[in-house]
């Protein structure tokens, strides 16, 4: 893999000439439909920071987007 590192993308800066459509997947919500309330889930503490460190590199790269809370 090191000899062939260039190969791979690594952010989807590196996806040239790729539409962003056909790199990003959306989940469309039916407004017809109610929403569904669900107890929160409580996340093993033991996890929580590995799991937030993930999130904040992903953020930059542009792979995932910050939405505020539904309530």
């Amino acid at each position: 893999m090191k000899e062939f590192k260039d190969v791979f993308t690594w952010t989807y800066k590196d996806l040239k000439g790729i539409p962003l459509e056909l790199a990003q997947c959306r989940t469309e919500l039916f407004t017809i439909v109610p929403l569904a309330h669900q107890a929160r889930y409580k996340l093993n503490p033991k996890y929580a920071t590995t799991v937030k460190q993930d999130i904040y590199k992903l953020l930059p790269a542009g792979f995932i987007e910050y939405v505020e809370e539904v309530t």
